[in-house]
């Protein structure tokens, strides 16, 4: 089974090294590919993808921000140039953390991991509010506004 993978970098170089080594690896199948975190976010609210790659420092939602909303119900693998984000990105729930530059060989490992994890359990459907909202704080953090209707 191929993985339909989700990379999300504001850099639009990690994002095409990303994007080039998933489609050398034989567990990806598709690959979508954001430089907005935004619009990321809203993608994830309609698709289910199999795994989420994520910069960790971003604009708009950083990568920890998507693991607080999805990380119970997506594999994640992060990716910074800083290590000291892997403990927290970690306890989060990331599959793996990758540290900028990552080699192919890191990127492959890291989808294996994910895949093994995704291939384990059965892929639930993207009902209504099987995903968590952004708490109050990310959405401060995001410059959220409530709208009434």
């Amino acid at each position: 089974m191929k993985l339909d993978l989700v990379i999300v970098d504001d850099s639009d170089l990690w994002l095409s090294i990303a994007k080039k080594l998933s489609k050398l690896n034989p567990l990806v199948g598709r690959v979508e590919t954001f430089n907005d975190s935004i619009d990321a976010w809203i993608y994830l609210q309609l698709t289910r993808p199999d795994v989420v790659m994520t910069d960790i420092e971003m604009p708009g939602m950083n990568g920890l921000s998507f693991l607080e909303m999805f990380g119970s119900k997506l594999p994640f693998i992060s990716s910074s140039t800083k290590q000291r984000y892997a403990l927290h990105a970690r306890e989060l729930g990331c599959v793996d953390f990758l540290h900028k530059p990552f080699s192919k060989k890191d990127f492959n490992q890291a989808i294996a991991e994910a895949h093994g994890r995704f291939c384990k359990k059965p892929k639930e459907s993207n009902e209504e509010g099987s995903f968590k909202l952004p708490t109050r704080a990310t959405r401060s953090r995001m410059g959220f506004l409530r709208i009434n209707k």
